[in-house]
């Protein structure tokens, strides 16, 4: 496990600028946009403190999206994963670092989007509220996480990628991450509904607006975790007896 800790930690060095774009890119949006926010739009404390979460969950997606799948695809391409499948090593504990590496990821976009909007923006939470988002932002992101996965059942990498891209935009527009879902047009909130990062925002979003769990939104968020992984785990035994 050390091992394979060590080499990860020397492949995501070596990838060092996509780490920077997915969490600099969501912290220049953060900082526009919520410079625009005044009182004809509502309280804009409280807005500002709501795109500080929701940008964070978008900052977080684009590690789901991208980084986990293209890692995965990467090893299979260069043989790596089949030499650990011929290794004594167990395959679990190939997967948990790969998913230990890209939470890294996920915690440091949190310590960095929450640093830049208290220092910049005057964002004002308790502590138990600043934790409480933290752990709810990283529970959310094994959605993210189910739907790398799934990507990777396209062999083709320019195939992935595109989806990847589509998927990046269309659940941060419909999720409500560049704009708050009540603002979106009555068409664009009915299909937002559809969406597993509307609820992984609403889950967040409720718990520090209203000081209370939600627990519709956590079983949608776990719903969907749980069908786009399983369908992908059968989909990909089936692509290896193939």
């Amino acid at each position: 496990m050390k091992a394979l800790l060590r080499i990860e930690y020397l492949l995501t060095k070596r990838n060092v600028f996509g780490f920077v774009l997915g969490i600099g890119m969501p912290v220049l949006f953060f900082l526009l946009f919520s410079s625009m926010f005044d009182t004809s739009y509502g309280d804009a404390a409280l807005l500002t403190r709501n795109y500080l979460l929701t940008m964070t969950a978008f900052s977080m997606s684009s590690f789901g999206l991208f980084s986990f799948p293209t890692m995965l695809e990467e090893d299979v391409k260069s043989r790596w994963l089949l030499q650990i499948q011929h290794s004594p090593l167990p395959l679990y504990q190939y997967y948990t670092v790969k998913v230990m590496s890209v939470f890294v990821s996920f915690i440091l976009s949190i310590a960095i989007n929450f640093t830049v909007g208290v220092l910049f923006r005057g964002v004002s939470m308790t502590v138990e509220e600043w934790l409480m988002s933290a752990f709810l932002l990283l529970a959310t992101s094994l959605v993210y996480l189910a739907i790398g996965l799934a990507l990777t059942l396209f062999d083709n990498k320019q195939t992935m990628s595109v989806l990847a891209n589509i998927l990046y935009l269309v659940l941060a527009i419909f999720g409500g991450s560049w704009m708050p879902y009540e603002v979106l047009p009555t068409w664009m909130q009915s299909m937002a509904h559809f969406t597993p990062s509307y609820y992984a925002n609403q889950l967040v979003l409720r718990y520090i607006n209203e000081g209370h769990l939600q627990v519709q939104p956590l079983l949608m968020v776990l719903l969907y975790t749980i069908i786009i992984a399983g369908l992908t785990l059968v989909l990909k035994k089936k692509q290896e007896v193939r």
